[in-house]
């Protein structure tokens, strides 16, 4: 594993995918996949047994003066079991950790956020335009037998994927 972070990492950059907001009562939940986010490299530090953890941030943003108005963050982890031959997919919005015994579907599980609640509607001004700015990060990582911590955004050639939607207002979120 050490040959892997010490040799020159080929990255990719990860785009969000079908990203979308939906009300229920007064409530706001977002939706959304992280695609093109994995690299040989990455797939084999994910097959190692360590926790890999992608950190998730959606922000409400008032697009008349850029104000933030509601913020949420969720943390995924993904674990390999050498033991059990399983990997367990943590996911914070939910709170709740899922076995996979396929590791691609463990990984797709990784990369999306399904259905999370963000945030209150009232929040929300009537008559103000409104954006939403969705973005993914991985931090470092401590690995056995190197002494320097390994940097995650590496393996997305140190790009922040981040998606920026379109303007809307309160009204057509819930027509």
């Amino acid at each position: 594993m050490s040959q892997l972070i010490l040799t020159a990492v080929v990255g990719t950059e990860p785009y969000f995918q079908d990203v979308s907001l939906e009300v229920s009562g007064d409530r706001l939940f977002c939706s959304g996949r992280l695609v093109d986010s994995f690299t040989p490299d990455l797939d084999l530090l994910l097959q190692s047994g360590d926790t890999v953890s992608i950190n998730f941030e959606v922000d409400l943003v008032n697009a008349e003066n850029d104000s933030v108005v509601a913020i949420a963050d969720w943390e995924h982890r993904f674990v390999y079991s050498i033991l059990e031959d399983e990997y367990s997919v943590y996911r914070s919005e939910n709170d709740k950790a899922t076995k996979f015994f396929n590791f691609d579907q463990a990984k797709n599980d990784l990369v999306r956020i399904e259905n999370a609640l963000f945030c209150r509607m009232r929040v929300m001004e009537d008559d103000q335009l409104y954006f939403l700015r969705l973005s993914a990060f991985m931090g470092e990582m401590d690995m056995p037998g190197i002494t320097k911590k390994i940097n995650l955004m590496s393996f997305w050639n140190r790009i922040r994927p981040i998606h920026i939607s379109a303007p809307f207002l309160k009204r057509q979120l819930v027509l």
